[in-house]
């Protein structure tokens, strides 16, 4: 773009069950500036959904790389006539659109979209990325920056953690992780912001809250590089500087996923688990565990670094106190990693195929009476992150609302219910799930709720707007009519904003009846009928 080029995000960021695939560029707090290709090329494929990266384009180069451009608000003409054409012929907003290299040539510098806000955008802004064309694998593009992006500011650490190992380890005296805040000191450096010493004995790992930080904003950003160190031994060393997108869910291996899921705060594991295959760790000796087996000070050292080689050092003192180590509290079910797993017991049955689990984990199945109207409370072990979706059917015990279709499973968690759905059958709801916690089975028979926005602006503005919503099950699909012919109706989930504009070649100005559907991901539909002059 031609603008100054400010991050607001970086490659390998931590995000909701995923690692950022790119780089987001700062757009002023605005949409429209002019996004340009940044190699000669041709435009592969385009991407439009009211989710991700709302309207992307995708260049592929003769080096074998491809870009990404995501969040734009509008294509250049050419194409954005092209796309306008296929939702017509496909009478759909969402669309895949793959093309071949003599349909959209592209120059170095050449114009391709406009800078936008859509997708699961949290604000204006560009997201960029490269991929390997053939693999798909993507990787860093900030060293491709370098001229345009400066960067002297080293990472930022905020906290330690140390996990003691079930049945193997106790830090500060027990088997709980210990977290231990880091503050900054008067000279620029670390501190930890209680003075204190930190024992443990046994078997343990190591984690670390840190953020990286850039000249000219007040982000935050991702930590590129971790080395850990006991007594000068180097024993943990990751590098986020690719990835495939079918390991990005590994990222709930890499961090303490609890400590995010509870408080919303990131602790990177400097230890890997069993189950966890994702390949950016460099070296990890015996996966990242040591011993504290003396009772002596521990030298431990982090070392992180970022794409610029701006390198934050930290040294702290584990003293080896000798202690008992209790035995792992025995559970009700032992869940393997390294094989399938079935439970099947009491109205509950889950499948945990090999390769669900990071780690082995010994955890509770059990059932609670509760208002719920249809079944009761399953609780499908303590609440965890499963890396697969594993198959789930669940007992609809006081089996009495007769439309069938309306039942669900719903997840239980955070004081919210989160629909899952799923297919009645023989009194059972069968779906798939991915985390381990507690579940029940309710109805949906509320339709969405659509909400006319202004519209004694429409013909003036020449745009039809709505608000849908849903209060459970949430929205499955829409469709909008003109005069009973398909009329593109554009839905951004993140405002509930379902719009048509004008369209001079497919729609006809003076009086036009209006006919829009939507339905819920339970089957329930609401209808909306008005007449309108443009």
């Amino acid at each position: 773009m031609d603008i100054p080029l400010l991050m607001s995000g970086n490659f390998g960021e931590l995000r909701n069950d995923h690692f950022h695939s790119g780089l987001d560029f700062k757009t002023q707090g605005v949409t429209g500036f002019p996004v340009k290709a940044v190699k000669e090329g041709y435009v592969s494929r385009i991407g439009v959904s009211p989710y991700g990266f709302g309207r992307a384009v995708y260049i592929s180069h003769p080096d074998g790389t491809t870009s990404v451009y995501g969040h734009l608000d509008h294509f250049a003409p050419k194409i954005e006539a092209a796309v306008r054409d296929s939702q017509y012929l496909r009478e759909s907003f969402t669309v895949n659109l793959i093309f071949t290299p003599g349909a959209f040539p592209v120059r170095q510098g050449e114009t391709v979209a406009y800078s936008g806000n859509t997708g699961g955008s949290g604000g204006p802004h560009l997201h960029f990325e490269l991929r390997d064309t053939r693999t798909e694998k993507v990787f860093d593009a900030l060293p491709f920056f370098r001229g345009y992006v400066k960067d002297k500011t080293p990472p930022e650490i905020r906290g330690i953690m140390l996990f003691p190992q079930p049945g193997k380890g106790v830090a500060e005296g027990g088997t709980a992780n210990a977290e231990f805040a880091i503050i900054k000191n008067k000279t620029g450096g670390c501190e930890f912001a209680e003075n204190r010493t930190i024992t443990a004995w046994g078997s343990l790992g190591a984690g670390i809250k840190a953020y990286d930080r850039m000249d000219g904003t007040t982000n935050i950003y991702g930590v590129k590089e971790i080395v850990f160190k006991v007594d000068g031994v180097e024993i943990f060393h990751s590098l986020l500087d690719g990835f495939f997108f079918d390991e990005t869910r590994y990222i709930n291996s890499f961090i303490d996923w609890n400590e995010w899921k509870n408080k919303r705060s990131f602790f990177m594991k400097s230890f890997i688990e069993p189950g966890n295959k994702l390949d950016v760790y460099r070296f990890a000796r015996l996966n990242g565990i040591f011993s504290i087996s003396e009772e002596r000070p521990y030298d431990c050292r982090y070392e992180l670094t970022d794409a610029y080689g701006n390198t934050t050092v930290f040294n702290f003192t584990i003293l080896g106190v000798k202690s008992a180590i209790p035995e792992a509290r025995e559970k009700s079910a032992f869940l393997a990693f390294d094989r399938d797993n079935s439970v099947s017991d009491k109205g509950i049955s889950l499948e945990i195929p090999t390769g669900s689990l990071y780690s082995s984990i010994s955890t509770d199945f059990r059932i609670y009476e509760s208002s719920y109207p249809y079944s009761p409370v399953y609780e499908l072990g303590e609440r965890a992150p499963l890396h697969r979706y594993c198959p789930v059917s669940l007992d609809v015990t006081k089996d009495t609302y007769p439309d069938k279709s309306k039942y669900g499973i719903v997840m239980l968690a955070d004081g919210k219910q989160t629909w899952i759905g799923g297919k009645y059958e023989d009194g059972k709801i069968r779906s798939k799930i991915r985390e381990l916690g507690s579940y029940t089975v309710l109805v949906d028979n509320v339709p969405p709720s659509i909400s006319p926005l202004k519209p004694l602006r429409w013909a003036k503005n020449r745009k039809i707007a709505f608000r849908i919503t849903d209060d459970l099950s949430g929205i499955e699909s829409w469709r909008g009519t003109l005069n009973g012919r398909f009329a593109l109706f554009e839905y951004d989930a993140k405002s509930a904003s379902l719009f048509c504009n004008f369209d001079a070649k497919r729609m006809k100005s003076g009086q036009n009846a209006l006919h829009l559907t939507v339905t819920d991901g339970a089957g329930n539909v609401s209808e909306y009928d008005s007449v309108l002059n443009w």
